[in-house]
């Protein structure tokens, strides 16, 4: 058993996809007419099984939401940090070592569709 997909809301698929891929090195798995004008499009992340479904955003979704719509977790935190930061991406949490965990070190960026989105390492065993 896995998690096939999950759900992340974007006003604009075209505009959520450049971010997904040029930023995050995500790739298109599946894009496919699907109702009303908008696409079953699903994104990967090289070697993992899970994928993100992207939904059209709702007018009740909550853009000023203070938690994460997504949890990545990255090899080199501290590194993706600094190359995001520097194409400009916002990150509305700063790079700080985690309350739950001080091993752990995390940032939360802002995606092309309002979305938070943490990104983090996990400790070595």
């Amino acid at each position: 058993m896995f998690v096939r997909f999950v759900e992340l809301p974007a006003v604009d698929q075209d505009r959520a996809v450049r971010f997904y891929t040029e930023m995050l090195g995500f790739r298109v798995a599946e894009d496919a007419a699907y109702q009303d004008g908008w696409r079953w499009l699903l994104l990967e992340i090289p070697g993992a099984e899970t994928k993100i479904l992207l939904t059209k955003k709702d007018a009740g979704d909550n853009p000023n939401s203070s938690r994460p719509n997504l949890a990545l977790t990255v090899d080199d935190v501290e590194g993706l940090y600094r190359e995001l930061k520097e194409k400009g991406v916002e990150f509305p949490q700063e790079l700080t070592s985690a309350s739950w965990n001080p091993a752990e070190t995390y940032a939360v960026l802002k995606d092309s569709e309002g979305n938070l989105v943490l990104i983090g390492s996990v400790p070595a065993a």
